[in-house]
């Protein structure tokens, strides 16, 4: 190999790395990079702060019920700072009863009732999660928190129901969500143990 070969070879190697240096930056970059409509149209929020925190969750997910607690204290600490939202993530696949479950809250919603299930979903996880049909128990639950139960019940089954909760889990998967639950803070995904420092941080910007 004489001199003019090796010196081309190591042009178009150099090349190469640098290329390749500058795809991976990139990728890197796009990691960190906001996704603006991660809150999609913010069906379930409360709160109205600039700090907008996103949760893709599900109800049957003893990680997510384990979360609650902490993420409550956090809510209300920084309760005049943040919006809080919430979305569907139900993992069928690992959980049976997770998609009812999401649509109870949202039959819950429509009763102006979504957080009040929400909570009671968590608190009662272990009553219905592993029921083979949580249908009557969720029933109940609904006149626990002064629902009327057959519009509950109508709600429950409706396609209006049915397709609220597909279009969160199509959101997940469109964003490549691969457990719950997952957060994210002004579009930037979070993990729940750096959740806190993140929105101290944006406090004080």
């Amino acid at each position: 190999m004489n001199t003019r070969t090796i010196i081309t070879f190591l042009v178009i190697t150099v090349g190469v790395m640098l290329g390749v240096g500058g795809l991976l930056w990139n990728f890197g970059q796009q990691e960190e990079k906001p996704i603006a409509e991660i809150a999609g149209e913010m069906r379930y929020k409360e709160g109205s702060g600039n700090i907008i925190l996103v949760e893709f969750s599900d109800f049957q997910c003893p990680a997510c019920r384990a979360v609650q607690e902490p993420l409550t204290a956090i809510l209300l600490k920084y309760q005049d700072k943040i919006t809080m939202v919430y979305r569907h993530f139900p993992l069928s696949n690992i959980h049976k009863n997770a998609q009812i479950a999401a649509r109870a809250t949202e039959a819950a919603y429509q009763q102006g009732k979504f957080w009040e299930m929400h909570d009671l979903l968590f608190e009662k996880q272990t009553e219905w999660a592993e029921l083979t049909d949580p249908r009557e128990k969720l029933s109940e639950y609904a006149g626990k928190i002064g629902m009327e139960k057959e519009k509950f019940v109508s709600d429950l089954e409706s396609d209006q129901t049915k397709q609220v909760v597909a279009n969160d889990l199509l959101a997940a998967t469109r964003y490549r969500l691969t457990g719950t639950p997952t957060f994210f803070v002004n579009g930037i995904k979070t993990e729940f143990t750096q959740l806190e420092a993140r929105i101290a941080e944006l406090t004080k910007e």
